[in-house]
This record gives structure tokens, sequence and C-alpha cells, in this order.
């Protein structure tokens, strides 16, 4: 697949590489997500999403609509995701603040907000990843496309450095 950044990346095998958003993410957004295009498929999720597409629905090639929730997979198709995010145009994307890569500077341009957050997140580990630890090798960044989702961050602006971008 070809994206912004005129990267081709193939699609590795499924393997469980399944973390979850913990709760309290969700619960200080306070929205409602019409899609989460990148579900774990393991276990059930605190994702407040009315649509869950996993790694068995091939989330990349769906279509996606209204507000939309991404925690990507990490790592090499990292960028493919964060295209289709910015190519939406409408929800808010957890990643890795990886601010050298190309797909965290578009990402940076595009949004409406960003919020890098203060310390390690502790995500919630999937089944096959409960002997591992949950804390994040990576500071985190929220990219926020569109003025509910940058408001939504605002209000966890407690929890990092909230930046606004003037249209």
């Amino acid at each position: 697949m070809s994206g912004l950044f005129g990267t081709e990346i193939e699609r590795s095998p499924i393997k469980s590489v399944e973390w979850y958003t913990p709760a309290w993410v969700f619960d200080e957004l306070g929205l409602q997500f019409d899609l989460d295009p990148s579900s774990p498929h393991d276990m059930v999720t605190a994702v407040p999403a009315a649509t869950k597409y996993t790694v068995f629905d091939d989330g990349l090639s769906k279509p996606w609509y209204g507000r939309v929730w991404l925690n990507p997979p990490y790592g090499k198709e990292t960028p493919q995701w964060m295209n289709r995010m910015i190519a939406h145009g409408n929800g808010v994307a957890l990643v890795f603040s990886r601010t050298d890569a190309s797909w965290c500077q578009a990402a940076m341009r595009s949004a409406t907000a960003m919020l890098f957050v203060q310390g390690r997140i502790d995500f919630v580990p999937g089944r096959e990843n409960q002997h591992k630890k949950s804390r994040s090798g990576a500071g985190t960044v929220m990219f926020a496309w569109g003025d509910e989702c940058a408001s939504a961050l605002e209000r966890m602006s407690d929890r990092g450095m909230y930046i606004r971008v003037s249209s």
C-alpha cells in the first residue's frame, strides 16, 4: 500500500501484538467513537466505539467513517495507519511520540490539536502479553482532528503539553 510518505509495506502474518488503551483515557476524553479500525482481537476493550475492526477484518482496507479512535499497531505499519487517519481527518490517534518520523511530522502539520502525554502510559496487555511489562517503551502523543476531538484533548491538558493548532 502506498501512502503519504510513499512507503510500501507488506502486511505481516497475524500474531499477537495486542495492547489495550486503559479505560481512564476514554473516561477523560468523554467521547463516543463511530469506529475503531485497529481493535485488539483477543479481549473486549474499553474503546467506546460502535464498530470495531480487528486484524482479521483488515481495518486499513475497509471504509472509515465518522469519528475514529486509532491506537494502531506500533512498528513498521504505523505510517500506513497514520496516513489513513490524516486522510480521514476526524478522530483521535494515540501513538508513540516519534517526532522525528515523517508520519509524526505529517500528523503534527494536519491535526487540529495534540497532547504530548507526560510520563509513560501503562497499557493493558492482551492475553498473549500477560507476562510482559505494560508500560510503553516511549512517550505518547495524542492527535486530534476536528474541534470536538481537540476540545476532548484539551480536557486532558493536565496530563501533559496540549497544543491547539491555529487554522
